[in-house]
């Protein structure tokens, strides 16, 4: 059985896209905010099993979450600035391009 492929004759106009700021905007959010819900929360749960496997008090879990929450931090604050890039560059019809693991490097200006 073969499937056709339906293509549209012409290509929607940009205007008629999605792409606002305030649309970008929320997309961006919406990912950065899942990273350090998911993130987090992974680490919260690795940090309490491993403390309760092996004993530690709950001062030294509480030691251990400051201390995981760094790289939580660090993927919330790429996400965002990827996140942004990403939407930024869709929205001028761009294609994605390959991503830098530089911390700072989506927040730079220019």
């Amino acid at each position: 059985m073969e499937q056709e492929i339906i293509k549209p004759d012409t290509q929607p106009r940009a205007s008629s896209q999605a792409f606002s700021p305030v649309g970008c905007f929320i997309a961006a959010a919406g990912a950065t905010l899942m990273i350090f819900s998911m993130t987090g929360a992974a680490m919260l749960a690795t940090v309490w099993a491993f403390s309760k496997l092996f004993g530690f008090p709950d001062i030294v879990m509480y030691g251990f979450m400051v201390l995981g929450a760094i790289p939580v931090l660090w993927g919330t604050v790429w996400t965002a600035g990827r996140a942004w890039h990403v939407e930024q560059l869709l929205a001028t019809g761009k294609d994605v391009d390959v991503p830098v693991f530089d911390l700072m490097h989506y927040h730079r200006k220019g």
